[in-house]
């Protein structure tokens, strides 16, 4: 491999991860643990996610398929859960 070919490998890694981490968006999550503040503990394919924020008219039960929304900031929600 050569140099510029490195570099320029180097470069789109870093980029990807740029705005992978700093983007918005939202996943697909599962509930892996409930608590009465509010929250819970999520399962999503960038890894477990704790103590994040729910809507207050969804009561999530452990099991639960979720869309989970996060932003750059590092935030997290959940809006509710699929139908089964």
């Amino acid at each position: 491999m050569t140099l510029r070919k490195a570099l320029a490998d180097a470069v789109q890694r870093a980029t990807s991860r740029a705005v992978t981490q700093e983007g918005a968006g939202w996943c697909l999550a599962s509930v892996t643990a409930v608590y009465a503040d509010g929250t819970v503990d999520i399962n999503t394919g960038r890894g477990p996610i704790q103590k994040v924020r729910r809507l207050r008219a969804y009561s999530p039960v452990v099991g639960d398929v979720v869309k989970a929304d996060f932003n750059a900031d590092g935030n997290w929600l959940i809006a509710g859960a699929l139908a089964p």
